[in-house]
């Protein structure tokens, strides 16, 4: 059974899918099409392979840490990508903040991606401070803070997985 965006698997866990925008869509276009461009225009072979086996290590790299879909179980938040899952334990979670639209041209990267396939890493914002940003979209941006893992941003697509989030960590409070 499918309700807005969010599939029920059974009455404990709801999952939202993390696509990309049109804008880092079109980002990830325009770069890829840049490293065609510049795969072309050298001439010698060797430095053409080196290019191509970089570049196709960086993409699989960053494609196989950015989350495709958030879970919510009955006792935690499962960011999962291709190459990797994270947990975050509903109690581990202190508090969650709706940000909407994420403007990342205000963080500092100190390491991860911004570009290809979204945004990926480890930032530092001067109004939020370290944060651990896996977001595939610029919007529905969801601000995580832990008590001991640090901050999370996370995107998911539909902006309506941030009010059962809220209403996941009220329960376990009260609980």
């Amino acid at each position: 059974m499918v309700f807005c965006k969010f599939k029920y698997f059974d009455m404990k866990t709801i999952t939202s899918t993390s696509s990309m925008d049109r804008t880092n869509f079109l980002i990830t276009l325009i770069l890829t099409a840049l490293l065609v461009v510049l795969f072309f225009a050298i001439p010698d072979f060797y430095p053409r392979l080196i290019l191509f086996a970089l570049f196709s290590v960086l993409y699989v790299v960053i494609y196989g840490h950015i989350p495709t879909s958030f879970s919510l179980t009955e006792d935690s938040l499962v960011l999962k990508a291709p190459y990797k899952k994270i947990s975050i334990r509903l109690n581990e979670i202190s508090a969650a903040q709706y940000l909407g639209k994420g403007n990342v041209f205000s963080m500092i990267r100190t390491f991860g991606c911004s570009g290809i396939f979204g945004h990926w890493g480890y930032f530092y914002s001067p109004r939020i401070g370290k944060v651990k940003l896996y977001a595939r979209r610029n919007n529905h941006w969801i601000l995580i803070h832990t008590l001991h893992k640090g901050k999370y941003i996370i995107a998911p697509d539909d902006p309506s997985f941030f009010d059962e989030l809220q209403s996941r960590l009220l329960i376990e409070k009260v609980e």
